[in-house]
């Protein structure tokens, strides 16, 4: 029997059905069943029954079946309810499938007993992966690897080898040169090509970001046709992810929008927390911070019945970047944590570096610049032993945060030509990314860019800078809707806001029995650490009534120079005049205590 059938050789097995029956019929429909069991785990459930009410008839009739037949319908339909219990989060359930799958082998032909096995190492790779059992999923899959060489199926081998492949690429950072690259032999199947398509995509998601979302793509539609739900969400979620390493928010959007529909489709917790998960990203980087906490607390909701895992750490980081995004530092940096010691425990490097960076960013806005650094230099060891190239990018921004909220002077790079540090950072990361094929500036960077060369009194480069911001902000606000609902819907997600979705597999309310303690509150409007240090500087004298002119001076800049951080301080605080920014800035504690 097969471990995957494509949507042809499915439809021909539910036509068969129709010419026979008594243990003909049986025995296709336990076929159906394990066919079903993620293009339509409830239609496979029920399929499932009726299964067993068929073959207790049949046991019960005076020529009943051969015990070895009893033996093979009995692994195969516990191997199809574990896979199901899995996917819907039942773990404690899965295992005692498992374990019924087990005590059935006993009755099964050698060749029968070798391709069962392998089928049962499968379903325990994905109870483990579920369970975030790191160490239990790496063991089985070598198993795996035995077994499938033994059972002599092509199929089963492909897949097996493919999947130790993925997983030694994404926790191990191996590169396909260091073991045999997976287009180098004919697919067996389908299913057996879209895992060799991920296994090469892997290594090119930080590499060549639009190289690694067409494979991903074209690994999704195969799948598809072989009715592998999980992984076509999962590859499709992929692509998205590259498109927005690019910048490629109309990309991302699209890949994002078709896995949530397709996860909401199967009713899986994790996929579909997964997908909030990307939902709640893309929110963020379009601006919507506020709706972005809101779809990640919802996809925090539905991981709540999962163990800590990669998918809820995953949702942990989104969230801990979001609230970085809305100023609450100290809270994003808690709840990182809680992610990075998940990686770390799971030797997940690509995502445990993407994580260090992101977290030595938070801490270099907090000014704790020792910190700052410690940790971007684990992170930078990572990228380096594994040739995460686009991260670099990612690195440099980071620095030039280091340095420009850096409380202790900092020793200036050797090959700085520029006013200052922070502008030389940023730039690396500029001209790191436009060597990136699809690389687009994100808005962010060049606006701070600009403000760093305002603040070197450089206004020419400044302006240069600013305009080309403008420009991104334009190509972006293409998705920026006036409604968030809108946005939502766009995405898949009608009345997230709105309203508490039921979960449709427990029956409990959606709202998270334990999430990470971050109450939500509405930030402040502004704070002392969004405001640069020269727009600090402004600030002060601003409050002690001094003149445009007197500020140029005391500061040793132009009267232009001091218009631009005038209108940033403005910004920031929302305020309209010089009296109204300096009372909301002692409202909100941002005055030193001479002024």
């Amino acid at each position: 029997m097969k471990y995957e059938c494509s949507d042809e050789e499915l439809a021909e097995l539910e036509q068969s059905m129709l010419l026979v029956d008594g243990l003909n019929r049986l025995r296709a429909l336990v076929d159906l069943a394990w066919h079903l069991r993620q293009r339509d785990s409830w239609r496979a459930l029920k399929v499932i029954a009726e299964c067993d009410r068929r073959l207790a008839i049949a046991r019960a009739e005076e020529n009943p079946p051969a015990p070895h037949l009893v033996s093979l319908y009995g692994v195969r339909l516990a191997l199809t309810a574990a896979e199901i219990a899995t996917d819907f989060c039942r773990l404690e359930e899965g295992e005692t499938l498992l374990k019924r799958a087990h005590s059935c082998m006993a009755g099964l032909s050698d060749d029968e007993y070798a391709w069962a096995m392998v089928d049962c190492l499968l379903v325990e790779r994905c109870l483990a992966k579920a369970s975030g059992q790191r160490d239990r999923e790496l063991k089985v899959m070598r198993e795996a690897e035995v077994a499938s060489a033994v059972s002599g199926d092509a199929q089963r081998t492909g897949i097996v080898l493919a999947i130790c492949l993925c997983e030694s690429i994404i926790c191990q950072g191996l590169g396909l040169e260091e073991r045999q690259a997976p287009g180098s032999q004919r697919a067996a199947c389908p299913s057996v090509e879209a895992w060799q398509l991920a296994a090469q995509a892997y290594p090119l998601c930080l590499q060549e970001p639009a190289t690694a979302a067409a494979l991903f793509l074209r690994a999704a539609e195969l799948a598809r046709g072989m009715g592998m739900r999980r992984f076509v969400c999962i590859n499709t979620m992929n692509a998205g992810n590259a498109w927005l390493e690019l910048g490629d928010m109309n990309n991302a959007a699209s890949c994002f929008e078709q896995a949530a529909e397709l996860a909401a489709r199967t009713g899986w917790p994790v996929m579909i927390g997964a997908s909030q998960t990307q939902v709640g990203r893309l929110m963020r980087y379009l601006g919507r911070v506020e709706e972005s906490h809101a779809v990640l607390y919802e996809a925090l909701a539905q991981l709540r019945v999962a163990p800590l895992c990669t998918t809820k750490a995953l949702a942990c980081v989104e969230l801990a970047k979001t609230l970085r995004a809305m100023g609450r530092l100290p809270d994003s940096v808690a709840v990182m944590e809680e992610a990075i010691s998940h990686y770390r425990n799971e030797q997940s490097n690509v995502n445990l570096a993407l994580s260090l960076v992101h977290q030595a960013r938070t801490h270099a806005q907090m000014g704790a610049t020792e910190t700052a650094l410690a940790t971007v230099n684990e992170a930078q060891a990572l990228i380096d032993r594994f040739d995460y190239k686009t991260m670099n990018v990612k690195v440099a921004e980071v620095l030039a945060e280091v340095h420009r909220h850096g409380r202790a002077k900092l020793p200036q790079p050797s090959d700085m030509n520029v006013p200052s540090a922070a502008i030389h950072f940023a730039q690396t990361a500029l001209h790191r990314g436009m060597s990136i094929p699809g690389w687009k500036p994100p808005p962010a960077l060049l606006a701070y860019l600009a403000d760093a060369w305002a603040e070197a009194d450089e206004m020419a480069q400044a302006y240069s800078y600013a305009r080309l911001a403008r420009i991104a902000h334009e190509k972006l606000d293409v998705l920026k809707l006036k409604d968030p609902r809108a946005m939502l819907q766009l995405l898949g997600y009608r009345n997230v806001l709105s309203s508490r979705a039921t979960d449709t597999v427990t029956g409990i309310a959606s709202r998270p029995a334990v999430v990470p303690a971050v109450p939500f509150t509405a930030p402040l409007n502004a704070s002392p650490d969004l405001l640069t240090p020269k727009e600090d500087e402004v600030l002060q004298l601003l409050a002690r009534n001094y003149s445009n002119k007197e500020i140029a001076l005391a500061l040793g800049v132009s009267a232009e120079t001091v218009k631009w951080h005038l209108k940033g301080l403005y910004g920031k605080l929302a305020a309209g005049t010089r009296r109204h920014a300096v009372t909301k800035a002692r409202t909100l504690g941002m005055l030193r205590s001479e002024v």
